[in-house]
């Protein structure tokens, strides 16, 4: 779970990276809620494509 959360965090501040170097007109809070959304949406499509494999 930790290993999980570790993951996701990661993501999450990878798109605040991209967001922060690509948008840096956004807001502080609509590049978290972007990179909320986007962590999100990549997750799960994963779930899905494994879903699809199983």
């Amino acid at each position: 779970m930790l290993q999980s959360k570790q993951i996701i965090m990661r993501t999450f501040n990878g798109y605040l990276d991209f967001l922060a170097e690509s948008q840096p007109t956004l807001s502080p809070d609509a590049a978290c809620q972007v990179a909320a959304l986007l962590t999100q949406a990549e997750f799960n499509l994963q779930i899905a494509e494994n879903s699809r494999k199983a």
